[in-house]
């Protein structure tokens, strides 16, 4: 669909909104710049969203945006669409006159000069520009040329305009600004479709193309392990409204939010950033399981450099140790740190421990994490968000969940960024066993991004991949017995998938 069709939601609130009358009033307060050089929050004032419907009442929205100051906004994004977000400029001068000394954004749908200049005497000091409203050819609202007049107005007034991105046409599109910051919409305004994955692989393309640039996560943050990712990835902050606007402590919240997402900075483990962009890649993301002896595990690694060449960056794939007793291709933990040691001249190979429900194996597993043993946790048949004794919406620790699947109505509700759908057997795993295609295609549009185990091997990898499949978990189809590994196998599967590779180049 082309970007200049604007069809459905963004098309509706922009045709109304240009029949909306430009107001004036007298700007009485101080103009303050943001502070990008921290971490930056921006919560926001939101009743509600097209998406959502209602969100929260609020009052009085002066005393939410103290609440957010206490809890540590660098700025207060104020909704000022009134027909999908029920919200008002008047609301934004009602935050701004309570609170003169925070820095405050318009945020709304603008495509007019007077609307920059509207923001400002309502009290503004940043602007939302979103680039979606002006991409596409026969642009109705002066495309390009008329963005850029629209961030030039907000400099000459001495606003900061947060210049708003939802994909890598756009990130091309508002190239030429030089923007000083630049948000990631994980939403697409044309549908309201949230697509996580698709954000966080826009940083890297941003960093690249802008790298003076401070860059912020938008949309879909629903718990603190959320920001720990978005941390994780390299963001400098975020923008966010439904999470604070619900909770009933939105100080408390904003906090830990914050607290989450310096975690994630200051975390060693680039985990997140890496397997994004293998799952954004045209090959996928390929771990092999099941790993339980040092010689297989360096077969493995030496066979799968074969894949480097497919891959932009170091990470090409991903081993993994299962430390749940009863599976037949279970491995001592201290055999992992030995195959760990040896696996450091495979520097682009991840690293993964995969676990059962267990508050001895979560801890065991946590450990070997934090000492970077391993990359990541690989959460076998997950059915709540508390696993292991942890509350996985307040982990601090790279994980993937696993979850069995034979029908649709199997899959609950997931926390982590994207899941893994396994069959259903005695062990949750290993069976040998595949879920259905049908089931797969099902169950596309709510994972968004496919990853399957379960079953996987040269008989089946290509119509995975025709299907979508992002990430394939291998383990008994390329063995000789169980727990052992055959290069043979492997190397037959490989051939498929470079087969595959070559024709994506």
């Amino acid at each position: 669909m082309q970007p200049n069709a604007m069809p459905t939601i963004l098309k509706e609130i922009l045709d109304k909104k240009q029949k909306v009358a430009l107001r004036s009033c007298e700007r009485t307060t101080p103009l303050n710049a943001p502070n990008l050089d921290s971490t930056f929050m921006i919560a926001e004032i939101k009743r509600a969203s097209p998406s959502a419907g209602n969100i929260g009442v609020i009052p009085n929205p002066s005393v939410l945006a103290k609440e957010y100051l206490q809890g540590g906004a660098g700025a207060i994004s104020v909704l000022c669409e009134n027909d999908y977000f029920k919200g008002d400029l008047e609301d934004l001068k009602e935050v701004k006159l309570a609170n003169p000394n925070a820095c405050v954004l318009r945020k709304d749908f603008v495509t007019q000069l007077g609307q920059i200049k509207e923001a400002y005497d309502f009290g503004a000091d940043m602007v939302l520009l979103i680039a979606a409203v002006f991409i596409g050819k026969n642009n109705p609202y002066g495309g390009f040329l008329q963005l850029r007049a629209l961030y030039e107005k907000c400099l000459e007034l001495g606003l900061t305009p947060l210049v708003e991105v939802h994909n890598a046409l756009e990130v091309d599109f508002i190239t030429p600004l030089g923007a000083k910051l630049i948000g990631i919409n994980s939403r697409n305004l044309h549908t309201f479709v949230i697509d996580r994955i698709q954000a966080y692989c826009l940083l890297n393309q941003i960093q690249a193309k802008n790298p003076q640039s401070k860059v912020i996560f938008e949309s879909s943050l629903l718990c603190n392990f959320d920001g720990f990712i978005v941390g994780n990835l390299g963001f400098n902050g975020i923008l966010c409204g439904s999470y604070l606007v619900k909770n009933h402590k939105p100080k408390l919240a904003l906090e830990k939010l914050k607290r989450a997402i310096e975690c994630g900075k200051n975390s060693p483990n680039a985990f997140y950033q890496n397997v994004f962009r293998l799952l954004n890649s045209p090959l996928g993301f390929l771990k092999i399981c099941g790993i339980t002896n040092t010689q297989d595990a360096l077969m493995c690694a030496e066979a799968l450099q074969e894949l480097k060449p497919f891959y932009a960056k170091d990470k090409i794939a991903a081993l993994g140790f299962i430390i749940e007793p009863k599976s037949p291709r279970y491995i001592a933990i201290e055999y992992i740190r030995e195959i760990a040691r040896e696996l450091e001249r495979f520097s682009n190979i991840l690293k993964i421990i995969v676990l059962k429900d267990d508050e001895n194996q979560m801890q065991t597993a946590i450990e070997l994490y934090q000492e970077g043993v391993v990359d990541a946790l690989q959460l076998h048949s997950v059915k709540d968000s508390c696993f292991g004794g942890v509350e996985l919406r307040e982990a601090d620790f790279a994980f993937y969940e696993v979850w069995n699947v034979e029908c649709a109505e199997d899959l609950g509700k997931f926390i982590s960024p994207f899941v893994l759908l396994d069959s259903k057997s005695a062990l949750g795993g290993g069976s040998g066993k595949g879920i259905d295609l049908d089931v797969l295609e099902s169950l596309k549009a709510r994972v968004q991004t496919l990853c399957v185990a379960g079953g996987v091997g040269v008989d089946n990898v290509e119509s995975l991949r025709q299907i979508g499949a992002k990430m394939l978990d291998i383990n008994s189809s390329i063995e000789s017995k169980v727990g052992k590994k055959d290069s043979v196998k492997l190397q037959k599967l490989l051939a498929i998938l470079k087969k595959r590779g070559e024709m994506c180049v």
